[in-house]
């Protein structure tokens, strides 16, 4: 396991780094004058000068990356041009709000999916069980876009049970908070939990005719407690790996939702970062965001090993 541990965190180690060097090379490789572009047609030559410097844009591209990168390895991330503060302080403020609709997402859908999934197992036959099964691929077909729009039209402006935007900070305010997350939660749940379910289904089903499962029976377990005591645990592990997908690409990912819920969110730092050419800051946001992702899938891995014993072994 520590030594599993080592080399995720060297790979981690190493994604950042290439993230942050395609991102550095990319943004000088854009035309125009970034700085001439930010001050506008009116700037003084000194004045030009001076932002570039402050950007690391001025001397040879090999010294501009050297330069970029010492900062880095010391943890500095720069200022954002167009806010005025510190990289790391604008991305600790605007991940909490994507970080908490991301977990709130993940566990509701995942517990719908093995409520679903456990029912359609011990229930094969029940007609419900079936229908749900069944509509999980027009779930996941619709834009999560539309869902949002049907249900702000619906809850919050015809009926004006939950409001149609905005974001109260759930650690300051849990109880305010949460009618805000209502609808985003809601928006992304939908599609989210029908893929959680076509893929746990076919993975409950497999461990379902598995010889182990006799002697569980045997003993006289009823099928519900069979499915939850032993098959679950080991048909979850094809479903860790989309969760964990899921889940990070729903940190850098949710900017329509955001934009719609008017939610302050990493995917609309980045958006706003992109349109105002604030180089600094879309450059640390989309290294935090590949921190995230790979962070993510390195506990994911750690997981499957403490759920599968052969991993362990191996």
């Amino acid at each position: 396991m520590a030594l599993l541990f080592l080399r995720r965190l060297r790979d981690l180690l190493i994604v950042l780094l290439i993230v942050g060097t395609v991102m550095f090379f990319i943004i000088r490789l854009i035309p125009g004058d970034a700085a001439l572009a930010l001050l506008g047609n009116d700037a003084t030559p000194e004045q030009i000068q001076d932002l570039r410097a402050s950007l690391g844009l001025a001397g040879p591209i090999h010294e501009q990356y050297l330069l970029w990168l010492g900062r880095v390895l010391r943890a500095d991330l720069g200022n954002s041009i167009t806010l005025h503060a510190p990289v790391w302080q604008l991305i600790l403020e605007h991940s909490v709000p994507t970080l908490a609709l991301a977990i709130i997402c993940t566990v509701l859908a995942f517990g719908i999916a093995v409520a679903i999934t456990c029912w359609n197992a011990v229930r094969p036959g029940n007609p419900v069980a079936r229908l749900l099964y069944r509509s999980t691929s027009l779930a996941i077909a619709i834009p999560e876009f539309w869902i949002a729009l049907v249900l702000i039209y619906v809850f919050g402006v015809v009926l004006g049970w939950l409001p149609t935007g905005g974001y109260v900070n759930p650690f300051t305010d849990p109880i305010g908070a949460l009618p805000y997350y209502v609808l985003p939660a809601a928006s992304i749940v939908l599609g989210l939990s029908a893929m959680y379910v076509l893929i746990l289904r076919e993975s409950v089903l497999r461990e379902m005719t598995r010889l182990y499962l006799r002697t569980a029976r045997s003993k006289g377990l009823g099928e519900l407690a069979v499915v939850f005591a032993h098959v679950l645990r080991n048909a979850m592990l094809p479903c860790l790996t989309v969760m964990g997908t899921s889940f990070a690409r729903m940190i850098g990912g949710v900017v329509l939702i955001e934009a719609i819920f008017v939610i302050p969110g990493l995917g609309s730092l980045l958006l706003e970062a992109i349109g105002s050419r604030d180089y600094p800051l879309v450059q640390g946001v989309t290294i935090f965001i590949a921190f995230l992702f790979v962070a993510v899938n390195m506990l994911v891995d750690l997981l499957y090993v403490w759920l599968d014993p052969k991993l362990r072994v191996s």
